[in-house]
């Protein structure tokens, strides 16, 4: 957004303030001697400060919004880098080779700001415990985590006066960190569950990594002796459980039909001692500046509900619109003009959903079925063969049997 002459010249009579400050001290800063060095008159200068004191606020402050805006730029993927190039040096992987592998930049397993694919990412990791035998890969680099390690999302969340607040900021602003995943609060009676929303192309890796960073940002805000009553696990149950236990507290379940953290309400409204309100307004400004400037297609809208809705059997055409706050002839003109159709993304989630869960579950197909949406298993036998070309069962022995690297390709 462009300057406003006003706005110019405010910001002129500031530098000129801060660089007498620094030369002269405080009591070289004067409202005269600011004008002469900004090259204005004394009215102008009362006109905007009315005195030598408010012009030091606004000095304070300003030089505090700019500091705010450093530390949040710092946002996108210090979080999934931090602790990996260390664990795999240490058990003997090299992380370079895997990081090309899987199409991620060098420079991004040292670099923080540089953003790269979510699906990048999965394969990395993927890659990092396959080849070195660590199967809690990824629960071993959150071990190393701490708050500040989350960029943008960590300063916001710290800041909030209860766990409550925290949360919700976690869920709102989530996107800054990694737009592959949302998050939702849900209350029943004193039981609060926080459900993580992956892509369909997570495997067990980025979910162990996920789930791990989010308690243990929950355990910086409620203390290391907090765990959580239950955490669910979408992919099948590791041979051991040791390290799962150690980071959670308790021993997660798995198979479900998400990821999720169950909490009480108690925990909710935990005052958070270091928060600070001025500085989680500043932060909250900026961001909220970031998230009115973000664009996203109507096409990707319409995924994350269909993504959200399959499971319950209810993913129709005039149920997304309805969501969206349309009508079906509406939705389907607009998804034409970005030469998309309903039923071609609702086929394109059921595809990634399918692979993702028959290779990283042991679901009955009837489970995989009824996630998908569909009203019988016949019904998604069919149309599997149509999608794959084969059935499901043979589709999951044969990923079984060391196909499976191809389902993270993403659809051309």
């Amino acid at each position: 957004m462009a300057r406003t002459p006003d706005r110019q010249l405010k910001e002129r009579i500031l530098d000129v303030a801060q660089a007498l400050l620094r030369t002269q001290g405080e009591k070289g800063l004067t409202i005269r001697a600011v004008a002469d060095a900004a090259g204005t008159t004394t009215p102008t200068i009362y006109k905007r400060f009315p005195d030598k004191e408010s012009m030091l606020v606004a000095l304070a402050l300003r030089e505090r919004e700019r500091y705010v805006t450093r530390m949040v730029q710092r946002r996108s993927l210090e979080s999934a880098v931090t602790g990996y190039l260390d664990l795999a040096r240490e058990v003997g992987v090299d992380a370079y080779k895997l990081a090309a592998a899987a199409g991620v930049p060098a420079a991004a397993l040292t670099d923080p700001d540089l953003k790269v694919s979510s699906i990048g990412m999965n394969r990395m990791y993927e890659e990092a415990a396959e080849r070195s035998g660590v199967e809690d890969f990824a629960l071993r680099v959150a071990e190393t985590r701490r708050i500040s390690n989350m960029g943008a999302v960590g300063l916001v969340i710290r800041e909030q006066p209860t766990v409550r607040k925290a949360l919700q900021a976690y869920a709102r602003y989530q996107w800054l960190q990694n737009d592959a995943y949302s998050l939702r609060l849900e209350i029943v009676g004193e039981q609060v569950t926080l459900m993580i929303q992956g892509p369909a192309f997570q495997q067990r890796q980025q979910a162990d990594l996920t789930m791990a960073t989010a308690v243990r940002t929950l355990k910086a805000l409620l203390g290391e002796r907090w765990k959580p009553q239950q955490v669910w696990f979408t992919h099948a149950a590791p041979a051991r459980l040791d390290t799962y236990r150690r980071i959670f507290g308790v021993t997660p379940q798995f198979d479900e039909d998400s990821l999720a953290i169950v909490m009480t309400v108690e925990d909710l409204e935990t005052p958070i001692p270091s928060a600070d309100p001025v500085m989680a307004e500043q932060i909250a400004q900026y961001l909220e500046r970031l998230t009115e400037r973000r664009s996203i297609e109507l096409s990707a809208k319409v995924g994350d509900l269909i993504v959200a809705l399959l499971p319950d059997g209810a993913c129709s055409v005039e149920r997304v619109a309805q969501h969206l706050g349309m009508d079906r002839r509406t939705l389907h003109r607009r998804l034409a003009a970005e030469g998309a159709t309903f039923s071609s993304i609702l086929d394109d989630k059921r595809r990634d959903m399918a692979a993702s869960l028959l290779i990283n579950s042991d679901r009955p197909l009837q489970n995989v079925a009824d996630l998908l949406g569909f009203s019988s298993l016949s019904a998604f036998a069919h149309w599997f063969r149509r999608q794959f070309a084969q059935s499901a069962s043979a589709y999951r022995a044969r990923q079984a049997g060391g196909g499976r690297a191809g389902v993270l390709a993403p659809a051309s």
